[in-house]
C-alpha cells in the first residue's frame, strides 16, 4: 500500500468514525464542561463567591444518583467515568493540603 493510499485508508476511517459519533459530541462537550466547572468551582484558585464554591462542592459530593439527569453521578457515566471513584478522589483532594499532587490525583480526567 502507498503512502498516499495508507492515508486516504485512514482518512476515510476517521471521517466514518466521526460521522458515526458526531451526533453525541457535542452533548458530551457539554457534559465534561459542566463537570469540569463544578470542579474548578470546587477546587480551583480563581476567587468565587462562597455559595459557588459551597454549591459545587454539595453537587459533586452528594447521594450518587445515577438515574436522575444532570446529577454528578448521572453525568459521569455519560462521560463513562466511575462516579464513585471520582468522587473518592477529589474527596481525597479535598482533604489534602498539598496543592502539588493535584495533577497526580486526577489524571484520570484527561
Amino acid at each position: 500500500m502507498s503512502n498516499l493510499s495508507a492515508i486516504n485508508y485512514f482518512d476515510s476511517e476517521f471521517q466514518d468514525s466521526q460521522d458515526s459519533h458526531s451526533a453525541i459530541k457535542p452533548e458530551r462537550n457539554l457534559l465534561a464542561a459542566v463537570l469540569s466547572r463544578a470542579i474548578c468551582d470546587a477546587f480551583g484558585q480563581a476567587r468565587c463567591e462562597r455559595h459557588v464554591v459551597r454549591s459545587a462542592r454539595q453537587w459533586i459530593f452528594s447521594e450518587l444518583t445515577p438515574k436522575v439527569p444532570f446529577s454528578f453521578a448521572w453525568i459521569a457515566l455519560q462521560l463513562d467515568l466511575d462516579p464513585q471513584f471520582l468522587q473518592n478522589n477529589l474527596r481525597m483532594y479535598e482533604s489534602s493540603t498539598d496543592d502539588a499532587n493535584l495533577q497526580e490525583r486526577l489524571a484520570f480526567l484527561r
